[in-house]
């Protein structure tokens, strides 16, 4: 991250962080405290601080917990000033890493958990909600309002903060990112709401048995999570065991992808996209499992007959690929990353922007991870060498536009 970006992150975390405990504060000023009000504020914490326990990574960063529920029934039975304590201490499982724990972490979730519940409470409030007695007290349109609220603020504070580090459009990243946390929300709503009436008209014991199904959702969605990262194992999985064929290729599919990412966030692509050419990089050359071993490590030169087996990988590669729902976007970019910009490439022989953009990235970060590695034929060309060759080859071999936003990657790399 370079230091413009670590200031406006860091600017970001500071102002939230001031923001949210200038909250804290003003709505302590209006406790009015008592003994009832000290049980329940022990009482909601310790659920919370349990709930925050279990959390689920989101694929970019951040994570959802099942803390939810607990903080929204608790503003609407003890209302903001219980409900942005007990919020704010879900902010300390940081705790649980020991040494390893984050200070400024912990003060940023307190600050944005203590902004999320203000905003919740304001528009369930403004909005004709009061604190709950009983289901006659209820209001169904600020119930909804207020658990909205709270999702969007929540959601758009931390997702702001992961695009500040990532230097990524906030909306993208809310957009890719929190899209698989809204079901989440919207399944643990109604148990807060359930939560909230049991406390008043049965008693706090009775609010322990909904734990149960909150962790049965935990589990569900933590299984869905997992499934994602072993799909994408799996893939990787797929590229190493080409890679294991040939040691002057080690790792090459793995730098690929970190090179084939960093260019697509460059060029602004959105999170989904770059993420589909990720996948196309990682498993660009799985085709070479269809080509002969004698082929693929000839120290020499290739006759017509064995070149034409290696233009088979890219169609062989596509074809293995899109038999995965999942990656059929990334089995194009596959199909077509041997074309060349001046239309002289294979299979298709396609020209300039017919050529799926996934397709001209990875043919920039193939060749040059191709010049600066060593082959059985030839030395590794050094980093300028490469670049040369690349600048050389702009607009006729290479997408210009590519190849230039591969070099400003190259450069902040070397800063």
């Amino acid at each position: 991250m370079t230091k413009k970006k670590t200031l406006k992150f860091d600017l970001y975390v500071w102002f939230i962080t001031g923001a949210g405990l200038t909250l804290l504060f003003l709505w302590s000023l209006e406790a009015d405290i008592s003994w009832e009000m000290g049980k329940s504020l022990v009482f909601w914490a310790s659920l919370v601080l349990i709930a925050e326990l279990f959390s689920v990574s989101l694929p970019y960063g951040g994570s959802v917990t099942l803390g939810f529920p607990l903080i929204y029934a608790t503003f609407l039975t003890e209302g903001p000033v219980i409900g942005v304590w007990v919020a704010s201490f879900a902010s300390l499982t940081e705790l649980k890493k020991g040494k390893k724990a984050d200070v400024k972490k912990i003060l940023f979730d307190c600050g944005q958990f203590t902004i999320s519940v203000s905003g919740a409470w304001l528009v369930y409030k403004n909005t004709g909600g009061v604190i709950i007695k009983s289901v006659l007290s209820t209001n169904i349109l600020s119930l909804s309002l207020a658990a909205l609220s709270y999702f969007v603020l929540n959601s758009f504070i931390v997702s702001c903060a992961i695009a500040f580090q990532r230097r990524s459009s906030v909306i993208d990243m809310w957009s890719n990112n929190f899209r698989w946390a809204a079901p989440n929300y919207l399944a643990q709503t109604p148990l807060g709401f359930l939560m909230a009436l049991i406390y008043r008209q049965i008693s706090w014991w009775g609010v322990t048995f909904i734990m149960f199904p909150l962790f049965i959702a935990y589990w569900a969605y933590k299984l869905y999570m997992d499934m994602r990262r072993e799909h994408l194992s799996a893939i990787q999985a797929l590229a190493t065991a080409v890679e294991a064929r040939d040691p002057y290729t080690e790792k090459h599919s793995q730098r690929m992808a970190e090179y084939a990412m960093a260019i697509a966030r460059e060029m602004g692509l959105s999170i989904y996209s770059a993420e589909v050419i990720r996948y196309a990089a990682i498993l660009h050359d799985i085709g070479k499992i269809g080509v002969a071993d004698s082929i693929l490590s000839k120290g020499n030169s290739l006759t017509l007959e064995e070149w034409d087996q290696i233009k088979k990988h890219c169609i062989i590669g596509a074809e293995i690929v899109k038999r995965i729902d999942s990656l059929t976007d990334a089995s194009k970019i596959i199909y077509h990353h041997h074309e060349r910009y001046d239309g002289k490439g294979y299979p298709n022989g396609l020209k300039g922007e017919e050529i799926p953009l996934g397709s001209r990235i990875i043919a920039v970060v193939d060749a040059y991870d191709a010049m600066t590695s060593r082959r059985p034929y030839r030395e590794a060309l050094s980093k300028e060498e490469a670049i040369a060759e690349l600048k050389r080859c702009a607009g006729k071999q290479f997408d210009k536009k590519v190849v230039e936003a591969f070099l400003r990657v190259l450069e902040r790399d070397a800063t």
